[in-house]
């Protein structure tokens, strides 16, 4: 199925885009885990900076591919906002987990932690400046006995003025796997949209423009409403994938128009948008 015809798979959707979104991204990610090449049964198990570095190796090919497709599909001068996000489940009792996220703020250069609890779990907050363009923080959140949820952000408000910004992303995924997580990310990146029509109009013309980028996406699953396009897609190329469904994706763009100025906004995510667009 190609992209060549804009009537495929779009579909109603009802309700506030944000909570749809939201939930969404959540429940696939948390719940049914990220799937890549990489994670296919070996002869042998490899060692945790091996896996570290394939993560890396993979996420700097990532950031090459937003970086480019994102200045297509950008106005001129638009800045590009990326959120990069490491998550990982941490095995360890309390006593162990509150030194192990002591330990990796430190490592990340963040704040002070604030320690709360939030749903009934005990939860630690850190955050920090990289450089006039990037911040990042931890959340670092007890499931049970024995088991927390640590989530690194790494984001920058203009992806082209952050020097730090690709070493801090690829040192936020490493300092991870050494503290005994092994975490797995999610990038999405946001600016002002080239194509200023309808929204509708505006995502087809950016799916013709980054064809040649991602030869063979195929378009899975969509959303829309008065505002807002959004779909998903396969593509063969890439190895970071979520399963939904019946379907193993590893793009997300949308397209929304924005009320406040009337101009379109368009984020990118690999495998899923994560963000509020």
């Amino acid at each position: 199925m190609g992209l060549g015809n804009r009537g495929i798979g779009k579909g109603k959707g009802k309700g506030k885009l944000t909570l749809l979104i939201f939930c969404m991204s959540v429940a696939v990610l948390l719940l049914a885990g990220f799937r890549s090449g990489a994670d296919q049964p070996t002869a042998g198990v490899p060692a945790a900076t091996d896996t570290a570095s394939l993560g890396v190796a993979e996420l700097q090919k990532s950031l090459a591919l937003l970086s480019s497709a994102g200045q297509e599909v950008t106005a001129a001068g638009s800045p590009l906002r990326l959120v990069l996000k490491w998550q990982g489940e941490y095995s360890g009792d309390s006593d162990s987990f509150k030194n192990a996220s002591d330990m990796l703020a430190e490592q990340l250069g963040l704040g002070k932690i604030e320690a709360r609890e939030e749903d009934g779990h005990a939860t630690y907050r850190a955050s920090g400046s990289q450089d006039a363009y990037s911040k990042i923080s931890m959340f670092w959140s007890q499931l049970g006995s024995d088991s927390s949820y640590v989530i690194v952000t790494v984001e920058t408000r203009d992806l082209l003025k952050a020097d730090t910004f690709q070493a801090a992303a690829e040192e936020a995924g490493t300092l991870m796997f050494s503290a005994g997580i092994t975490p797995e990310w999610n990038a999405s990146l946001q600016g002002t949209a080239k194509a200023q029509s309808g929204p509708d109009t505006a995502l087809f013309s950016i799916e013709q423009s980054i064809q040649e980028q991602l030869p063979g996406m195929n378009p899975a699953e969509s959303y829309e409403d008065d505002t807002t396009y959004s779909r998903s897609y396969s593509v063969p190329d890439l190895e970071r994938v979520v399963s939904s469904g019946n379907h193993l994706i590893a793009l997300q763009l949308a397209v929304h128009k924005d009320g406040n100025n009337n101009t379109n906004r368009v984020t990118l995510g690999l495998p899923l948008i994560t963000i509020e667009y």
